[in-house]
């Protein structure tokens, strides 16, 4: 059992003997994060301040009993499970306290064998509920931006003739009034929208439409170094630093060129938009055990943990004039790829790709 996927396991009994002896048991068995607490209220504050995958409770207790700790539990941590432990006279609490949503019920006293069998089970259920709840929330995005992307390419189509004629009448008005004019301002605030609202109409074909990347093996270093070479001048009148640090001896990578090329152009934009001035981004590869990992990141104010949440949703922008379509594309972009994108924000903002060196299905 490594440490990263250790479960947090809180055992709840009055009585300090049967404490130690679940805490021995739980420890021998290869449970190391275990916590314990006297009766129900106390489980409730443990509960309140650090979260636990399963609890191990006794029914009878003073203060608090088991019975009154899963009815108060369940509803606010719903996916801690609870496994009760009783004498024989307890029986039908137990039973009971099944209907209330407890996982199981062992009976005192108990070996060790039969504790770590029921808390095996126990884990293995929650642990192949969460990979079920995680495969239908992404099946469920799926089908959402199927749905927006469908619709946004059939808005954007039929924008894109009205926005056409709307430009050209600005152009021919504009041509009509000296420079000075006031109608030539206004037929320039016209044209200025317009091309915004081309672009946007753009964005949203562009989000659209369906990516089958023509994958051949690239050398990533180099292909981050031609982006790069986009931006210098920008850097440059920015007093922005480029500061690369890419692994020696990575092996091809299979992408497409043109798809990917849009991507890291729209990150590096991001990169400087994000910092406001002076400051560094930095372009960084490095091997994964099951691919290469590209890391884009930038010197400029953290991103706000409620926009993270939701930075690669469809339409969502903090940008006055921004569409909410980049980041989003760029996932679609990424994972058709076979790969992931991710933001993270410690020690500084970036983003992380993700890329296998044998596509998978996305």
């Amino acid at each position: 059992m490594t440490s990263a996927a250790a479960p947090r396991i809180l055992i709840v009994d009055d009585e300090l003997i049967s404490r130690e002896l679940c805490l021995d048991f739980l420890q021998d068995g290869g449970y190391a994060d275990v916590d314990t607490a006297q009766n129900g209220q106390e489980a409730l504050e443990r509960l309140e301040k650090k979260s636990f995958q399963l609890v191990l409770s006794d029914i009878n207790m003073p203060v608090m009993d088991g019975l009154a700790f899963l009815k108060a539990s369940r509803p606010r941590y719903p996916r801690t499970e609870i496994i009760l432990m009783t004498a024989f006279g307890g029986l039908q609490s137990a039973l009971e306290a099944l209907r209330f949503g407890a996982y199981d019920y062992i009976t005192k006293p108990f070996t060790q064998d039969a504790l770590l069998a029921s808390v095996r089970r126990c884990l293995e259920k929650q642990m192949l509920s969460e990979q079920l709840r995680s495969a239908q929330d992404e099946l469920i995005q799926k089908e959402k931006l199927a749905a927006v992307g469908s619709m946004a390419g059939w808005l954007a189509h039929r924008m894109r003739n009205p926005l056409n004629v709307i430009l050209m009448c600005s152009q021919y008005l504009k041509s009509k009034f000296p420079e000075k004019d006031e109608k030539h301002d206004v037929s320039m605030a016209i044209e200025d929208k317009v091309k915004i609202l081309d672009k946007m109409t753009r964005d949203f074909i562009e989000f659209s439409r369906s990516y089958t990347p023509n994958l051949r093996p690239e050398d990533i270093n180099s292909f981050l170094d031609k982006a790069a070479a986009n931006i210098a001048s920008r850097c440059k009148i920015q007093e922005v630093s480029l500061d690369k640090k890419y692994a020696a001896g990575l092996p091809p990578v299979p992408i497409d060129k043109d798809l990917l090329e849009e991507v890291v152009n729209n990150l590096l934009d991001n990169a400087l938009e994000a910092m406001e001035g002076p400051g560094a981004i930095g372009l960084k590869t490095e091997r994964a055990p099951d691919g290469v990992v590209v890391e884009i990141s930038n010197s400029g104010a953290p991103v706000p943990e409620d926009v993270r949440e939701r930075i690669f949703e469809p339409f969502f922008t903090t940008k006055e004039r921004g569409t909410g379509l980049g980041l989003a594309i760029a996932r679609r972009v990424v994972e058709s790829h076979g790969g992931k994108i991710t933001l993270v924000s410690e020690p500084a903002t970036a983003f992380r790709l993700q890329f296998p060196l044998e596509k998978t299905a996305p």
